[in-house]
């Protein structure tokens, strides 16, 4: 069965160039198209099926990437959101992110590594290449100018133990079922530890969750 794919794409050329690239691909096909977030949106609420991959330009007149990621994110939360940009600006990445965007892609990409991308979304549930990942790992304390881990303080409290052995463990590749398995508890209970942890640090995705355990100090990447 091919993977399900809606694009959402101000430019019009652009929107066709992506999408010959994406149906070049086998086993994907574009079931939806619309030049802003608003039509993107619409045209997913009135197709039968839910795609299993959004591709969404950052920059769009109406409604942009930003709050168009915030709004599917929210609606559909088992959809794949991938950011598409030509802006390596370190804080519209880690705003997208943020808001849950499962992948971060540049429009300027090789077919090979947007195959790539797409695979690692649908098997994993995120990608980014090594561009991004730096730009997720700077802390923010070198972004804004001032410390920021004192005010994680409160939330890490708010997480019980059992919770912050979960963040821990969603901070490496391993799967939700794996996760279940090493904490020796059900795909159930590990369900609503992410639920609970998710509200917790109100954030969208398990990459936002990475990039809040880096920052408060509860995750640090080995060299």
């Amino acid at each position: 069965m091919a993977i399900r794919i809606a694009l959402a794409d101000d430019h019009q050329l652009v929107r066709k160039g992506i999408r010959l690239l994406l149906e070049s691909i086998e086993g994907f096909k574009v079931v939806a198209e619309a030049a802003n977030g608003k039509e993107l949106i619409e045209e997913i609420a009135n197709i039968n099926r839910l795609p299993d991959i959004a591709l969404i330009d950052v920059n769009m007149p109406v409604m942009d990437g930003h709050e168009t990621v915030s709004v599917l994110r929210e609606k559909y939360p088992e959809l794949r959101l991938i950011a598409l940009s030509v802006n390596n600006d370190l804080h519209v990445i880690r705003e997208m992110v943020r808001l849950g965007a499962n992948a971060y892609l540049f429009k300027d990409s090789s077919p090979a590594v947007f195959r790539t991308v797409l695979q690692e979304v649908l098997d994993k549930g995120c990608y980014y290449d090594k561009q991004v990942i730096e730009s997720l790992l700077i802390p923010e304390n070198m972004i804004n100018g001032h410390p920021t881990r004192n005010g994680y303080r409160n939330l890490i409290r708010s997480l019980s133990s059992r919770e912050l052995e979960f963040i821990k463990f969603c901070c490496s590749e391993l799967t939700y079922k794996e996760i279940a398995d090493k904490m020796n508890i059900s795909q159930r209970t590990v369900d609503g530890y992410r639920e609970s942890v998710f509200d917790k640090l109100e954030v969208k995705s398990r990459t936002g969750l990475v990039l809040f355990a880096f920052n408060a100090g509860i995750y640090l990447p080995e060299n």
